[in-house]
């Protein structure tokens, strides 16, 4: 094996005779294409547009996330867990308690948003009162704005005519003459109805015109907290989830348990709302909980409702309730994570329920993707330029990717945009706030370069396409270009406002501040190129062959090579020291060569590999590194620790190449297909998967 660690003068004159020290001037059949894009991709001016038409981004989950997850809690429910198991987990910290007599009494008011502004038009087809007047079945009467107080007129009917109106009344309310109660056959009968464009809104309890502390008309509807409640879970989760799923408690199915744990998180919401929404009202019907009277109950919500009666999230640090309902938020779907907000984050299982057999009962908002077109993100943000790349700077630490975005910047021609992860989601119109860039490549994935900050990574196609994620700006690439022989490698510029990339026959191509100094394109080669690193300073860069050849360019030195050797495998990869005064080539078997101040810390050539070694990385010590194999299998000596490994992962397509983080406590594995796997202090920030 010393071979494996020859640094001596005879093995740094193997490759002098084919290493041309300055060939600056050599523009051969694999830099062709570059030379007529010189002066535009190796300059430092404004980068090139987003290498597509489209942003393409997968996410997870519908809103916000905090709180209960109801396709979760559904999902929850089906595997067997009961509500106050479900709202226990969602709401950890808490436990459910009934509300106190007094609680229970007070009636729930709601803003009745979609009517702001508008005078209250109220008609029932029973009889009710208003300001001390009966008003007969049918009749309606219109309470009309008048500066601080409201002038009640009665008509034929929601559309007039009216006629005179009473003297002018504060607040005027109307109040049916029987009260409905949850359940009941003649509830529509009995209720009021707002009239409205579109159909009218029937509700339980009363309606009433009021003022709010800008003088603005708003229109109130107060009714009993239970009826309140029956209201609004059917409009937050659908009623035919109760049916689904086997025989559980209370003699229903068990999706039952996810309709009262609906039931229980919106009464504590309500409950902790008091007098909260403008000081008129308690909370809303749309942008609170959704609430829209009696459109959509059903037996099975009512239900639900009435077997949870008072029921709440109180406080318990101890283990006891405190007396004090909690503000349980919950969304549509938590993406498999909950985020942190009034309540600790917590893993969501149930998220991605999916029951067999059952239409319309699986979670599609667990996963999704969407195409944005950049002419669309250009338009809402047209300071940026023209989009050059979608930058995720930062996420909340809880689930796949990192979690959910808490930053980015669009980096744009003329601008960079600062965004949070719901600025750039609601701009958007997207599902959440959790999502990644998944631009994919045209051609297989054959190399990956990170960023020097470790915040981002660079991934490289056979037919020299690229695509940024993180703080990876694109800068251009030679997709659509007549290339003599495919890409191979690529390597990102010290400043990362820039990058090579390298194809087969050693033609460098340079883009964003890359400089070129040189390839071998016009050079007869012994074997292909395979790969290339950049110097530490950048001002140069290293190519190195099948057989071990270097070919050393700018301010790379040359410190040896196998290209005189006789290998048992093909080299495949190699990696400087941080200093630039060495580097190691590794070769498909593992073994390992080092050259000038690279230090032999071990291989893996004298041991049975399960795949073949693809590529190596070092540590940023300069004193270990990494092999990764083509199944993903890690390999780690010296200094560099060993993170993790897709060794055990059925791969779609096979490992390709590694980087390493900034600091050397992580490192990214790159696959065929663009995907990617993370490890260590690595986040994930994208992939080419596709």
């Amino acid at each position: 094996m010393s071979v494996r660690n020859t640094r001596g003068a005879a093995v740094k004159g193997t490759d002098s005779a084919r290493r041309p020290r300055r060939v600056s001037a050599l523009i051969g059949a694999g830099v062709v294409a570059l030379a007529s894009l010189s002066a535009v991709v190796t300059s430092a001016s404004p980068a090139a547009a987003y290498p597509s038409a489209n942003v393409t981004l997968t996410g997870h989950g519908y809103g916000h996330g905090r709180g209960m997850g109801q396709w979760g809690a559904f999902g929850y429910a089906l595997a067997g867990m009961t509500w106050q198991q479900i709202v226990e987990h969602y709401y950890s910290g808490s436990v459910p308690a009934p509300l106190t007599v007094q609680q229970q009494g007070a009636w729930a008011r709601v803003a009745l948003t979609e009517n702001d502004g508008n005078d209250v038009i109220v008609t029932s087809q029973s009889g009710f009162t208003v300001a001390g007047t009966h008003i007969s079945a049918g009749q309606a009467v219109r309470m009309q704005q008048a500066g601080t107080t409201w002038l009640v007129s009665i008509g034929t009917g929601c559309g007039g005519p009216w006629a005179a109106p009473f003297p002018p009344v504060n607040n005027p309310v109307a109040t049916p003459d029987t009260e409905s109660s949850i359940g009941a056959s003649n509830a529509s009968t009995l209720a009021l109805q707002l009239c409205r464009g579109g159909g009218n809104l029937y509700v339980r309890g009363t309606l009433g015109a009021v003022y709010n502390s800008s003088g603005a008309a708003r229109t109130v509807n107060a009714l009993p907290v239970e009826e309140y409640v029956a209201g609004v879970v059917p409009n937050e989760s659908p009623a035919y989830w109760g049916t689904l799923g086997t025989a559980g408690p209370q003699s229903q199915p068990w999706g039952f348990q996810a309709l009262e744990a609906q039931a229980v998180a919106a009464r504590s919401y309500l409950a902790a709302a008091r007098n909260s929404y403008g000081g008129y009202a308690d909370t809303c019907d749309l942008s609170c909980q959704t609430y829209h009277g009696l459109a959509n109950e059903s037996p099975i919500t009512d239900a639900a409702t009435q077997a949870t009666g008072g029921y709440v999230m109180e406080a318990a640090p101890n283990g006891v309730a405190t007396g004090v309902p909690l503000t349980t938020e919950y969304s549509a779907s938590t993406g498999g994570y909950t985020a942190p907000g009034n309540f600790p984050a917590v893993v969501d299982d149930g998220d991605a329920v999916c029951p067999p057999g059952v239409n319309g009962a699986c979670n599609s908002n667990h996963s999704w993707t969407v195409s944005i077109p950049v002419s669309s993100v250009e338009a809402t943000w047209p300071q940026l330029g023209s989009l050059v790349s979608v930058a995720i700077t930062a996420r909340n630490g809880y689930g796949m990717w990192g979690g959910r975005v808490t930053s980015m910047t669009l980096v744009g021609t003329s601008q960079r945009v600062v965004l949070t992860g719901d600025q750039f989601a609601a701009a958007c119109n997207l599902r959440s706030n959790w999502f990644v860039a998944t631009n994919t490549l045209p051609t297989p994935t054959v190399a990956l370069a990170a960023t020097p900050d470790g915040k981002g990574y660079w991934m490289n196609g056979t037919d020299g396409s690229v695509v940024g994620f993180g703080d990876a700006a694109f800068f251009g690439s030679t997709s659509g270009l007549p290339l003599a022989q495919p890409m191979v490698g690529m390597a990102g510029t010290a400043d990362a406002r820039g990058y090579w990339e390298v194809a087969s026959d050693g033609g460098i191509f340079a883009f964003g501040d890359a400089a070129f100094h040189g390839s071998t394109g016009a050079i007869r080669l012994n074997r292909p190129i395979v790969g290339m690193a950049r110097t530490n300073a950048g001002n140069g860069y290293w190519m190195v062959a099948s057989d071990g050849g270097i070919f050393a360019f700018g301010d790379a030195g040359f410190f040896g090579s196998t290209g005189a050797m006789r290998l048992n495998q093909p080299v495949v990869g190699m990696a400087p020291t941080p200093d630039g005064l060495g580097y190691w080539l590794v070769a498909a078997d593992g073994g390992i060569f080092a050259f000038g101040d690279a230090v032999f810390s071990g291989s893996m050539g004298a041991h049975p590999l399960n795949k073949p070694i693809v590529g190596m990385a070092q540590s940023h010590t300069g004193t270990g590194y990494w092999l990764v194999a083509s199944d993903g299998g890690i390999f780690a000596f010296g200094a560099a620790p060993f993170r993790g490994s897709a060794g055990a992962t059925p791969l779609v397509r096979p490992i390709v190449g590694m980087a390493p983080t900034g600091d050397g406590n992580g490192y990214w594995l790159a696959a065929a297909d663009g995907g990617i796997f993370s490890y260590g202090d690595s986040v994930f920030y994208g992939s080419a998967a596709g």
